[in-house]
């Protein structure tokens, strides 16, 4: 081959590369600015039809070919060039080929030929379409601004990490606000840093799931705020390659508001479930035709069933009660031809055969017009209709009784005030079941008479304040025929309002006309003078206790005088007993006429009297009324076909000048009237420090009886209580003897009256009981069981911490037996303090120690205290049963306190019994329980036990126990 010719060779390579620029879709050109000529080469320039031109043409039509907006920046770029601040040259434009399409085509040159200073002479390149490269970046970066749009837009928290070392290369915003972080603080830092999520395991869970799947998807997980808070979400993540690295691209769906309601959600239904466990409540649901389909757990456990048991398709012939099928089937029916809800009360029966109660309801479910299913509950009521039952027994038995009782019910709205009862309570009021007006309920203020209504109102404003008590009040029905009758109403609270307030009470009445009577007859006897009618010492107490309240409110004084008959005991022997009665109710009329009405007489019992002549304002004030009463006492009396004169002698004195209690007041007026005995009779005489020297005395007394308590002198008696109708001893009452040094065995009558009123009072009735407790615990140790009573004192009683003191002198006998020792006490021992005592005596109640209520019918022998006070035993006093075979008056008394103590479930015991037909005689009325000579005299503990061993009852008592029996 021959060596090619070097231009030959040249244009060889030109060509080649102008092929190789052809196949790389190119031209080449070239610049000859010295003659203006731009030359053009290659296929490349074909779509324009620029080859086609003639050379002259070409350049102008080149550039008519470029896009308007390019030609200042292909200017700009060529400005450099031609002036030889650069030799290379490269821009990018816009040109339209013969198609009329605008094609992107980049330029690029060299400067090849300069001038000397620099500027271009002539400068060549290539040229090469770009369009599709423009394309791709164009559409890249539009892919770029939409990816950029939507990371930064997206709602969901988002970013990018690389995989190696777990750096965040970037975070939308929603990321940032969620965490509380700005994203120059999360950029270029890892999760751990920043402390992202709630727990290490948290991190090493995520990267666990993509190890495994490659991928992380809808993954739960739990972050941290930058405040603490929690963040729960569902975290996808997949790899990408980002600059030739492993990363991770990652969306954070925030789940925390649907996690909060998800939880609420669980709970409500966690505590649905409970409900339904606890109110024994079972979920169902029936398909028309097919029987169940759905049971709860407690369904099953109603029936019996193991939960999760098949479904029983023949419910009704298995499991409902054979009476109850009609009832079931029929609400089924017409639950899917009605379309209505439904619930009826069946027994049905389990799987271990029993019957039980239970309510079952339920309600159609409509699709398209037909009943597609019927979903329901059921629930177990078993005991509640059984308890219900009950209370119906109960009910009817309650009915009974009450009828039986003669006790009507009512129901009082307490908000109203209106008040209803029934047939019973209707008659009470005088009304028939069947009077018109008689029903509906009434005002109660139309139950009860105008001047009772005060009292009542009282009563209620109490109980209502006081709700934990029972309401108990007497008051006077009027009768719808006239008349009135005592009712007794005992009744409780039974509802409240939200305030507390109590809104409804239910209660009884009985009919107590004829208890009020008999107390108003004991009243009488108890307050008044049998013979004169006069208050007696206990009406006297009340009223001389009031009438000392008054002179201290209004400043005035208070006459109290004592005055005794001269001459009426030689009456009284030679005329006879009722002659001298006769006289004392003349004297006692003389009295009443000669005083005010404001005045008051009382009868202590012979021919003494007490006046209190209150309002006065000197000496002379009472000396004068005081005259007055002498005048007309001093007139002749006729007995018979005589006529007889007796006078007085009074003595006096005025309180508050003379300041003392009311008992020493009427020991000064007797102490005066002595005086007035002692100076000649039938005068007056005031009280004065000679009479207090008397007290004096007293005084001495009552040291000498301290003296004879620290040296042992006293001695406790036992004197026996026993039941005369069963023979047996039931208990002992403990009776102070004094042996006397000088004077021997000495009975409480001649020392007791000096100890009361002063200290000694209480510390001698500690001794008492310290004495009687030793005694019952002597005669534990024998194996005797015998009560023993003991007579506390009325101050002693009074004492606010007397329950605790009793309460520690037993706690030193740890081995006493309960009800073993007992109490007595006098009606003056409540007189004046009736709610202390009674709290009092409840505590002793409690700690065993039981109440007899000693000497009754000589004080006030008040239904207050028998109704108000915790009692166990009346005693009758001695004076009424000695009495009672020759006195109709006590005879009277007696019945009326046994069958008071029968009306109030006490025991009653007869005193003073001392005759084998007294006995008698008191077995014949209901009375039991006695004590007295007749039985046995008090006695020395050793000759008590000797006695329990030998006594039995006296024959004829045997007997008539054996009559009353048959």
């Amino acid at each position: 081959m021959n060596a090619m010719d070097p231009l030959q060779a040249l244009r060889q390579r030109e060509q080649e590369l102008l092929t190789t620029l052809e196949a790389t879709g190119g031209g080449r050109w070239a610049w000859d600015l010295r003659n203006h000529q731009l030359s053009f080469y290659g296929d490349f320039y074909c779509p324009y039809g620029l080859l086609e031109l003639p050379h002259r043409q070409r350049t102008a039509y080149w550039r008519s070919l470029q896009h308007p907006d390019d030609v200042a920046i292909t200017t700009e770029q060529l400005r450099p060039v031609l002036s030889g601040k650069t030799k290379r040259y490269e821009v990018e434009f816009r040109v339209r080929n013969s198609a009329g399409c605008w094609r992107w085509v980049l330029v690029r040159g060299r400067t090849t030929a300069q001038e000397g200073d620099g500027r271009a002479l002539r400068i060549v390149g290539v040229i090469v379409d770009i369009t599709e490269r423009r394309a791709t970046e164009e559409a890249l970066r539009a892919s770029e601004a939409k990816y950029n749009t939507i990371f930064h837009a997206l709602p969901n928290p988002a970013g990018i990490t690389r995989m190696a070392d777990g750096v965040f290369l970037e975070v939308n915003p929603a990321f940032c606000d969620l965490l509380g972080l700005t994203r120059e603080a999360v950029v270029g830092r890892t999760s751990q840093e920043l402390r992202i999520w709630a727990s290490a395991d948290e991190s090493s869970n995520l990267m666990q799931v993509y190890q495994r799947e490659g991928k992380v998807n809808k993954l739960p997980m739990l972050a941290q705020r930058r405040d603490g808070g929690l963040v729960h979400g569902l975290m996808s993540a997949y790899p990408v390659p980002i600059a030739d690295e492993e990363c991770f691209v990652f969306v954070f769906h925030d789940i925390t508001r649907e996690q909060r309601i998800y939880n609420e959600l669980q709970a409500s239904n966690s505590l649905l479930q409970q409900a339904g466990r606890l109110a024994r409540l079972g979920v169902w649901e029936d398909l028309p035709g097919r029987g169940p389909v759905y049971w709860s757990d407690v369904c099953y456990e109603i029936h019996g069933l193991p939960p999760g048991s098949p479904l029983p398709r023949d419910y009704v012939q298995r499991h409902v009660a054979p009476a109850w099928h009609d009832t079931f089937r029929n609400a089924l029916r017409q639950c899917i031809r009605q379309r209505v809800e439904w619930n009826v009360e069946i027994e049905i029966v389990r799987a271990d055969g029993r019957l039980v109660w239970m309510r079952a309801l339920g309600e159609p479910v409509v699709e398209h017009g037909r009943v597609v299913r019927i979903r329901g509950v059921m629930q177990d009521i078993d005991a509640s209709k059984r308890a219900q039952a009950q209370v119906r027994e109960r009910e009817a038995l309650l009915s009974l009784t009450l009828a039986a009782a003669s006790l009507g019910r009512w129901d009082w709205d307490l908000q109203t005030g209106l008040i209803q009862g029934d047939v019973c309570w209707l008659a009470m009021r005088g009304f028939h079941a069947d009077d018109q007006d008689a029903s509906g309920p009434v005002p109660w203020q139309h139950c009860a008479l105008a001047e009772d209504i005060p009292k009542i109102a009282r009563e209620i404003d109490h109980h209502t304040r006081h709700s934990v008590t029972h309401f108990d009040a007497t008051w006077r029905i009027p009768q719808h025929g006239g008349g009135v009758r005592w009712i007794r109403n005992l009744g409780k609270t039974v509802a409240h309002d939200a305030m507390g307030t109590p809104t409804r009470m239910l209660g009884v009445s009985m009919d107590v006309t004829h208890q009020h009577e008999h107390q108003e007859q004991l009243h009488r006897l108890a307050h008044h003078d049998s013979l004169t009618g006069l208050p007696n010492r206990v009406l006297l107490a009340r009223c001389l206790a009031q009438a000392m309240e008054q002179a201290r409110t209004l400043g005035t004084l208070l006459g109290v005088a004592y005055l005794d008959l001269d001459g009426f005991k030689p009456v009284n022997d030679e005329h006879g007993h009722e002659a001298g009665d006769h006289l004392l109710v003349v004297a006692a009329n003389r009295l009443t006429r000669s005083l005010r009405a404001t005045d008051c007489v009382a009868r202590l019992g012979g021919d003494e009297f007490v006046i209190l002549l209150p309002g006065l304002h000197s000496y002379t004030d009472c000396e004068q009324t005081l005259r007055h009463v002498m005048e007309g006492l001093a007139a002749p009396y006729s007995l018979g076909n005589e006529s007889v004169t007796v006078t007085a002698s009074i003595g006096y004195t005025l309180y508050p000048q003379d300041d003392a209690d009311a008992d020493t007041l009427l020991r000064h007026a007797d102490q005066a009237m002595y005086h007035a005995k002692r100076a000649g009779r039938n005068r007056f005489f005031q009280f004065d420090a000679a009479s207090e020297r008397e007290a004096q005395q007293v005084l001495a007394h009552t040291a000498l009886l301290h003296l004879a308590l620290t040296q042992n002198q006293f001695e406790l008696y036992l004197q026996p209580k026993v039941d005369m109708r069963l023979g047996t001893v039931i208990g002992a009452e403990a009776l102070v003897r004094w042996n006397h040094p000088d004077k021997g065995l000495l009975f409480p009558g001649s020392f007791l009256p000096q100890m009361h009123g002063t200290a000694l009072e209480s510390i001698f009735g500690a001794w008492v009981v310290d004495t009687a407790l030793d005694m019952v615990m002597v005669l534990h140790n024998r194996g005797l069981v015998v009560p023993i009573s003991v007579n506390i004192a009325a101050p002693h009683l009074q004492q606010a911490n007397f329950a605790d003191w009793l309460a520690q002198r037993m706690a030193c006998h740890p081995q006493l037996p309960r009800g073993s020792l007992r109490i007595e006490i006098t009606e003056t021992a409540a007189l004046y303090n009736l709610e202390p005592v009674a709290h009092t005596l409840l505590r002793l109640r409690d700690m065993g120690v039981s109440t007899a209520l000693d000497d009754f019918g000589t004080g006030y022998s008040s239904l207050t205290y028998l109704r108000r006070l915790p009692l166990e035993t009346i005693k009758i006093d001695q004076s009424f049963v000695r009495g009672m075979q020759d006195d109709a008056g006590d005879l009277a008394i007696v019945q009326g306190v046994i069958g008071l103590a029968r009306s109030f479930d006490y025991r009653v015991i007869a005193e003073g019994v001392e005759t084998v037909a007294q006995g008698s005689m008191l077995l014949q009325m209901g009375c039991d329980l006695a004590q007295g000579y007749c039985i046995a005299r008090p006695m020395p503990l050793e000759d008590f036990v000797h006695w329990m061993e030998h006594w039995q009852a006296p024959l004829p008592w045997q007997q008539a126990t054996a009559a009353l029996s048959s």
